[in-house]
């Protein structure tokens, strides 16, 4: 896969994700109790082979960069491997900001100039789902297309929110409609019962095809409309128009599991996900691992606690509590008869000590973690908070509720960023 160049989109402000990317960018969140959201892409190209990896970012990219610095190094055996990070920067030919996907690529072409490869896969940084990019290439080549796009059925209700596409009997795309509403064209664009035959999956009806913000581009033809016009965006520009040019534009049928986490409410589903016994996307694959940064943190330390569809991550602390369909993040004190339900606790940066919670005792704070006999339920608790003893934080129903150090939004309550929530509080919607 020397021929290939991957390019990962790190996304804009996240607005749909705040507070979580009040302090970092999406990419940055952190899933799962101990991984990025960057950490996807990243590792579907390691698995993939491909080794020459570059990261486009533009808001509050600062935890991005430290946590790529940290965790992605190659050997001297491979020399020509590497991930990443470029910014957006002001030159002499230009002093605006990335103003789109395909703008941050056409920003960024001279750093790709000194590097041989024959082929652009563009990526989200944003988005869950494991996926061999061999594949993808091979079926690429095969076709001679000019440009391949992964797409996915999905169901009629959801492609308001999606680019959705029309296919030949050979794969090729024929119309792309970006986030239709209007039923009679949705009737349209829903696949067709032929196209069923000769595959594994089972006849959907009523389900559209989907582009998923994946792409391989020809390597000259992408640059070439990168310099010869101003579109800013991939779905909504680049994508259509090498449809409506008469390219060859191929669609690649994705048949596993693939998440955009694109607002509080789903990045709260997503997560809870993981905790089933028999996931939709599973970390647990030996032959396809997903990579983060190594921390060499102790084992956790359970005492008298039940935990029902739980995981807890490395260097927690829990004591005598509850837990059910929650993710416990890494280095989490959960304190003495406490409740933790539908709730994902992203965990701290790092140990207090002794004194540093000694102190805490002669300031009035809270430690870093949960406190005692607190309930919490439907609940994303971002890094370093400190949740007091006899604190009950119940969500539900609304869509935005702001308080100190806590955003209720889609249904969800985050509590902030190294928020202080003081003992006995209670922030209860249902």
């Amino acid at each position: 896969m020397r021929d290939i160049m991957a390019v990962i989109l790190g996304g804009g402000r996240g607005s749909r994700l705040f507070p979580l990317t009040k302090v970092r960018s999406k990419p940055a969140v952190q899933i799962n109790g101990k991984y990025r959201l960057i950490d996807i892409p990243i590792s579907n190209c390691l698995n993939s082979n491909i080794y020459r990896i570059f990261v486009l970012t533009q808001f509050n990219s600062a935890s991005l960069n430290r946590h790529i610095d940290v965790t992605y190094h190659f050997d001297s055996f491979r020399m020509d491997g590497f991930v990443n990070i470029l910014a957006a920067e002001q030159t002499q030919h230009s002093s605006e900001w990335f103003q789109g996907t395909a703008d941050a690529v056409r920003k960024t072409l001279k750093h790709y100039d000194r590097f041989r490869f024959s082929h652009y896969l563009i990526l989200s940084g944003d988005h869950v789902y494991r996926m061999d990019y061999r594949k993808l290439l091979k079926e690429h080549r095969n076709t001679n297309a000019d440009v391949t796009v992964a797409a996915m059925p999905v169901e009629r209700q959801k492609v308001s929110g999606l680019g959705v596409m029309e296919i030949d009997d050979n794969g090729f795309v024929k119309q792309f409609v970006e986030k239709p509403e209007d039923p009679e064209l949705i009737d349209k664009l829903e696949i067709k019962d032929d196209f069923w035959k000769n595959r594994s999956m089972d006849n959907r009806r009523g389900y559209c095809l989907a582009n998923m913000g994946i792409y391989v581009f020809k390597r000259e033809l992408l640059e070439e409309i990168l310099t010869s016009d101003r579109e800013m965006d991939f779905g909504k520009e680049i994508f259509p128009h090498a449809v409506e040019s008469g390219r060859k534009v191929y669609s690649y049928l994705f048949e596993g599991y693939w998440e955009d986490i694109g607002t509080i409410k789903s990045f709260h589903q997503a997560n809870l996900g993981f905790v089933n016994p028999m996931p939709k996307f599973s970390f647990y694959d030996e032959h396809n691992p997903i990579f983060t940064h190594a921390r060499y943190l102790p084992p956790s330390k359970i005492t008298r606690t039940t935990a029902d569809n739980a995981i807890l991550s490395e260097g927690c602390i829990v004591d005598d509590a509850y837990i059910r369909h929650s993710i416990i993040g890494v280095r989490s004190r959960v304190g003495k008869g406490s409740t933790i339900i539908d709730t994902y606790m992203m965990g701290s940066d790092y140990f207090e000590s002794a004194d540093e919670r000694e102190e805490n005792r002669h300031k009035g704070l809270p430690d870093i973690g949960i406190g005692h006999d607190c309930h919490l339920e439907g609940v994303i608790i971002d890094k370093d908070a400190r949740i007091g003893n006899g604190v009950r934080i119940v969500a539900g129903p609304g869509d935005y509720t702001e308080g100190d150090g806590w955003v209720l939004r889609d249904g969800v309550i985050v509590v902030e960023k190294r928020a202080i929530i003081p003992e006995g509080t209670q922030i209860v919607f249902r």
